[in-house]
C-alpha cells in the first residue's frame, strides 16, 4: 500500500512537471501597429515590460506606417495575419468577416471589469453584442480655449457643466468685429464628422438607432444640425467654408494657434502642437452637452486575429498592455492619452509635464471618459461617412435647408444599409 502511494506521488510529480513545462513553452506572437517612429518606440518599450511579466512570450512588433488597414487585410487574405492588431474605426470591417476573435470569454476568464478600466470607451469596439478589442489609446475630443480672450470678455471658463446655452452665449461674447469683418471668432469647427456628430449625440440623437437602422431624420438630429449651421450663418460666431479659404486654412487648429479664435474642439494631439507657440495663453476643458454630454474618442484598440494559434497568450499581452503599468509608458513618453481611466486620473498624466509647457487642466480627459459616444462603427462605417458628407458638404455651404439634408441622408443611409 505504501509502495503504491509512493508510486502515485511520483507519477503526480511527473505529470505536474510535464504540465508546468508545457505551460511555460516559448510562444512567439506578432503585433502590428501604425504611427510615427516615436509611436513604434513607445510600443516596443511597453512590450519590453510585457516580456518581463511573461518571459515565455516573445512579441515581434510589425510597424506599418502607411495603408495600414489595406496591408493588414492583404496579410489576412494571404494567411499571414499577425496575432495582435491595432484597430480603430475600421475594426468592424474586420470583425464582421470573422477575421477578429470575440474576446468575451477571455475577458470573463480574466475577471476584467471593462467599465472600471476604460469607462464607456470600450463600447465602440463592440459588434453584435461581442467585444473585439481592448481600448489602448483613447483621448476624447476636448475644448481648447484662449484664456486671454475669455478674461478680456469677462466670460467664465468652460466646464463639464456647460450647456448649449452657455456655449452659445460665450461664443457670441467672444466674437469681435470691425464693421462687418470678424477679427476674432468665438468658435471654429467645420465639416469633419466628429464635430457635427458630437452635437447630434449631445442632443439625444443618433446616426443609427438601437436596432442598427438609420435614425437621421429625427427632431433631435435636426435641432443639433440647425444650431451647428446657425453658429456660422445666423449668429456669425464661427467661420464658413468661404471664410476658411480666405484665412488660408481649412482647419480650426491653426486659427487657434494664430490667436484668431477663442474656442475649438479637437483632439489630444493639439497639446503638443501648441506647446511651443509663443505668447499664446490657453487651457483645456471637457466638451459641453445639451440633453446629455457627448464627445468622440480618438484612439485605437488592440484586437486578436481569429487565425492566431495562441489566443490565450495574445490576450495576456493585450490585457497587460492596457493595464496601468504599460499604459503609464504612454504618458511617460508623451505619446498620447491612455485609454486606462486610472492612468488618466494618475498624478503623472494630470501634471501634464510630459505633454505641455504650462499648467493645464489635464483632468479634462478623465472627466470626458464617461461622455464618449459609442460610435456606430458597423462594417459600412466608411461608406456611411461618404454618404453623409455628400449632403452635409452642401448643407454647410448653406445651399440646402435642414429638413432637406436630413431626409436625403436618411434615404441614402437606408439604401446603403439595405
Amino acid at each position: 500500500m505504501r509502495l503504491r502511494m509512493i508510486s502515485l506521488f511520483v507519477i503526480s510529480l511527473f505529470l505536474f512537471s510535464v504540465i508546468g513545462v508545457a505551460a511555460q513553452e516559448p510562444v512567439t506572437l506578432r503585433m502590428s501597429v501604425w504611427g510615427s517612429l516615436s509611436d513604434q518606440e513607445a510600443y516596443q518599450a511597453r512590450l519590453d515590460l510585457a516580456a518581463q511579466q511573461f518571459p515565455n512570450i516573445t512579441v515581434e512588433l510589425l510597424y506599418t506606417p502607411d495603408d495600414y488597414d489595406q496591408r493588414i487585410q492583404t496579410m489576412m487574405a494571404g494567411g499571414d495575419a499577425p496575432d495582435i492588431v491595432q484597430m480603430a474605426e475600421a475594426i468592424h470591417g474586420f470583425s464582421s468577416r470573422g477575421q477578429l476573435l470575440a474576446l468575451d470569454d477571455l475577458i470573463s476568464g480574466a475577471s476584467l471589469d471593462m467599465e472600471a478600466r476604460f469607462g464607456t470607451n470600450h463600447l465602440q469596439y463592440q459588434y453584435e453584442g461581442s467585444q473585439y478589442a481592448l481600448p489602448d489609446r483613447g483621448g476624447a475630443m476636448i475644448v481648447y480655449y484662449n484664456t486671454d480672450m475669455f478674461d478680456a470678455a469677462g466670460v467664465d471658463y468652460p466646464t463639464a457643466e456647460w450647456t448649449w446655452e452657455d456655449f452659445l452665449a460665450a461664443a457670441q461674447a467672444l466674437t469681435l468685429r470691425d464693421g462687418d469683418a470678424v477679427t476674432q471668432y468665438g468658435f471654429a469647427a467645420g465639416g469633419w464628422w466628429p464635430w457635427w456628430m458630437s452635437f447630434i449625440y449631445q442632443n439625444g440623437g443618433a446616426v443609427l438607432d438601437e436596432t442598427g437602422a438609420p435614425a437621421f431624420n429625427t427632431p433631435e438630429v435636426a435641432e443639433a444640425l440647425q444650431l451647428y449651421n446657425d453658429l456660422v450663418y445666423t449668429y456669425g460666431v464661427a467661420p464658413s467654408p468661404e471664410d476658411y479659404a480666405n484665412l488660408g486654412t481649412n482647419s480650426p487648429d491653426p486659427l487657434f494657434a494664430q490667436g484668431k479664435v477663442a474656442i475649438i474642439m479637437t483632439g489630444f494631439w493639439n497639446i503638443a502642437s501648441l506647446r511651443d507657440v509663443p505668447d499664446l495663453n490657453w487651457d483645456i476643458a471637457p466638451v459641453w452637452g445639451n440633453v446629455e454630454r457627448g464627445t468622440v474618442a480618438f484612439g485605437s484598440g488592440l484586437a486578436i486575429t481569429s487565425s492566431s494559434a495562441h489566443p490565450e497568450e495574445a490576450f495576456q499581452i493585450i490585457n497587460f498592455l492596457t493595464d496601468e503599468a504599460a499604459q503609464t509608458v504612454i504618458v511617460e513618453r508623451g505619446q498620447d492619452a491612455p485609454a486606462n481611466v486610472a492612468v488618466l486620473s494618475g498624478e503623472l498624466f494630470l501634471s501634464g509635464e510630459t505633454f505641455a509647457n504650462r499648467d493645464i487642466y489635464m483632468e479634462t480627459f478623465a472627466e470626458s471618459a464617461d461622455a464618449i459616444i459609442a460610435l456606430p462603427l458597423i462594417p459600412q462605417w466608411n461608406e456611411m461617412q461618404s454618404v453623409m458628407s455628400a449632403t452635409l458638404d452642401e448643407y454647410f455651404l448653406n445651399a440646402i435647408d435642414t429638413q432637406t439634408a436630413i431626409d436625403q441622408i436618411q434615404a441614402d443611409l437606408e439604401d446603403l444599409l439595405q
